[in-house]
Order: structure tokens, then sequence, then C-alpha cells
């Protein structure tokens, strides 16, 4: 059995906040959200002691107004992917401040990519020329991947390729690298069922290519998380549920293998993270609004899935989640509080 402790938060530290994300860097945490001014700002946390969780530096007004973010961490800088004011596509690298340093903007891709409505990122696979692959929503609707080079030392980041008109219309998307040389895409398509896509970049970062997709092998769905080759959506009776799948080793076939059936309720704002070979943490919105996490034994060749326990009643309500696994038994949730404002917590994870 599964159990979770709660270690410590970050109390009254922050403001009112949404769109939050999270990115783990070891014993500190750097959320990217959007203020109750609507603008992008950046905090840095410690959050691997025993104690209360401590606020270090922010980015301060050093971005405007954003309706979407995501973030990254390539190398040593951190990439927001966020929806900016106007309603493009725009990437900013930072020099993140890791250890409690300042945050400072390096670069932005200002004028290199359309209109957004929907905003992920991932680092691009290893065995290509792509640091970065943006998923978006573009104006048009339809799925978008966009590749990108950074350099590291100073920030500057390239559009490569992208892939053009290769998927259609989508409401949600999620993003993960499983493999070196494939990028996958869960969305909610045109139909409102979760499709699994899969794209292969070349060598040179210049081409994206549509390598197979997951077809009619799952239904309705009204949220969409990744991690790896597991997907934790929002079924269409409102409860949590998560799916393993096999993608072969060309990216070309993608085979549903098994799913959680009943073991977990109705849940919004799910979140879903690797914490280990074969062991997975999900963090939701629970019915009654509070937070809550689960974990779940996931087997890496047959994709049986199991809960072996959860977080209880020990955080309240909450109306947004973001999710990171540092590593040993250590876990970070941002939250959006019942007060409106950004609240860290951790958790340690035992058995």
């Amino acid at each position: 059995m599964t159990t979770f402790t709660r270690v410590g938060d970050s109390g009254a530290l922050a403001g009112a906040a949404t769109n939050i994300t999270i990115e783990e860097l070891g014993f500190f945490s750097l959320t990217a959200v959007r203020t109750g001014s609507g603008s992008l700002k950046l905090i840095n946390w410690s959050t691997g002691g025993p104690g209360p969780v401590t606020r270090d530096s922010d980015s301060d007004g050093q971005a405007g107004a954003v309706s979407a973010i995501a973030v990254t961490r390539n190398r040593n800088l951190t990439v927001t992917a966020v929806r900016d004011g106007s309603g493009d596509l725009l990437l900013i690298s930072w020099d993140d401040g890791i250890g409690a340093g300042p945050i400072a903007r390096l670069k932005d891709t200002h004028g290199k990519a359309g209109a957004a409505s929907i905003v992920t990122i991932v680092p691009g696979p290893s065995k290509t020329a792509a640091d970065l692959v943006t998923a978006v929503r573009a104006g048009n609707g339809s799925l978008k991947l966009i590749s990108w080079s950074l350099d590291n030392a100073t920030g500057t980041m390239t559009r490569l390729g992208d892939s053009g008109d290769q998927a259609g219309a989508v409401s949600l998307i999620a993003v993960s690298v499983p493999t070196p040389n494939v990028v996958l895409t869960a969305v909610r398509a045109g139909n409102g069922n979760l499709k699994l896509i899969s794209w292969g970049v070349s060598e040179d970062g210049h081409s994206i290519s549509r390598l197979g997709d997951s077809g009619d092998q799952a239904g309705a769905v009204s949220e969409i998380a990744l991690a790896g080759v597991v997907t934790a959506v929002r079924a269409g009776n409102g409860s949590l549920k998560l799916i393993s799948w096999r993608i072969s080793s060309d990216g070309t076939q993608i085979q549903r293998l098994h799913d959680s059936g009943s073991q977990a309720g109705e849940a919004t704002c799910i979140c879903i993270s690797r914490f280990g070979d074969a062991r997975f943490v999900t963090a939701v919105r629970a019915g009654n609004g509070s937070l809550k996490l689960i974990s779940w034994d996931i087997d890496p060749t047959s994709g049986t899935i199991h809960r072996t326990g959860d977080s209880d009643d020990k955080a309240g309500a909450v109306s947004e989640v973001a999710l990171a696994v540092p590593g040993g038994n250590n876990i970070t949730t941002a939250v959006r509080a019942g007060n409106g404002t950004l609240k860290l917590i951790t958790w340690r994870m035992e058995g």
C-alpha cells in the first residue's frame, strides 16, 4: 500500500494565479503562471527540504499578457511557450536562476509563429537536431507541431520545420517524447474522442512526419494528460481513467493495452507523471473539489494498471493542479487554492 505524507507548503507567499505550470529543478521548483493582472510570471521555490516551501526569486515584470502557458527545460535553460496578448504562439527562453538566483529573460520568437489557442512544449527527440517541439491548436483549429533549435549559450531559438496540414481539428492536446526519435500527441479529436498520433522528426529537425495513430481505440474524453505512453483522461462519465499503450519501434503502430476501469472516481484538473520504471502518480481535483494524489503500478510489458494508494483528505479545495516529480520519494504539486492564489505543496510517497 502506498502512502502520501504532506511535508510542507508555501502558505501565503504568492498571489492570484491561473494557467499554473511547474518545472522540477531537483531541490528547487519553478512555477510559470498567469498573474492576477494577466501577465506571465516565473517564480523560483525551494522545495527539497523537510519544512515549509520558501519563495526565492521571480521574473517580476519581464513578460507581458498571456492566456495560455507551457514550460520545459532543455539542458541549462527554461523555455516558456505562451499564447501572447495578440493570440500568437510565443516562446521565451530564460536563465531560470536555479538555486535561488535571479531569473533573467533572454530571447523570444516574436513573429516566428502564428495564432495558437492551445499550447504545449517538450524537449525534442534526442536523436534529432530539434531541441524543442511545440504542439499547438493553430488558428484554423487544427493540430500543428513545430520544431525549434535552442542555442544554450544565448537562448536564441530558431524555427526549423512544422507538420503542416497533416492533422485535423483538435480541442485538447498533450504531448510526450516516448522514444529518442518519436513525438507522441494525445488529442481530443473533432468527434470528441481520444486519439494518439505519433510523429517522426528528421535528423536535422526540419521535417515532421505523421507516422501513425490510434484510430478508434478510445472513446469520448473531456480532459487529457500524458506521461510516456500512458494517458490519464476524464472519461465520458466524468471519472479518471488511465490507459496504457504500446508504440512500435518505428512509431507506425499504436496499440491500446489496458485501462484502469472503475478504480478512480470523478476527477477534473488531471495531471500525470512517471515515478520510476513502473509507477505513475496522478494529481487531480476530486469530486469533492479537493486535491488528491493517486499512485498506480503499470506493468511495462503487459500494461496492466493497479491503483496502489492515495493522499486521502490531506489537501483542501483547488481549481487548478500542476504536478512535478523530482526523484526519490518526493512530489511537488502547484495548485490554485480555494482563495484563488498559487500554493505549492510538497509530499513524500512511501510504499
